[in-house]
């Protein structure tokens, strides 16, 4: 075996390249994993609050297309009414 290699000097210097290669290919690793487990929970926050939305909106849907609301609609704003009924209008007086 030769000298240098049983010197504790050489071996400190040996160690600390090691440990310094290890650290360089390591850490940008471990930081992009970091990022994207950060990435996947604002993705899984926002998909949650997208299915919220989505939800809703499909009650809102729901509603809307029911034959109840169709008729409040067709009586409110299209003035229609059914057969046999009579139409009552107001009339404001003028002051």
């Amino acid at each position: 075996m030769p000298k240098q290699l049983n010197n504790p000097r050489f071996r400190l210097v040996l160690t600390g390249l090691l440990c310094a290669l290890f650290l360089f290919t390591i850490v940008p690793r471990a930081k992009t994993i970091y990022e994207l487990s950060s990435r996947k929970h604002d993705l899984l926050e926002e998909q949650n609050r997208l299915l919220a939305i989505k939800a809703e909106r499909e009650q809102v849907l729901a509603t809307v297309d029911s034959p109840e609301n169709m008729e409040r609609i067709a009586r409110e704003q299209l003035g229609m009414i059914k057969p046999g009924e009579k139409i009552i209008v107001r009339v404001l007086k003028k002051e």
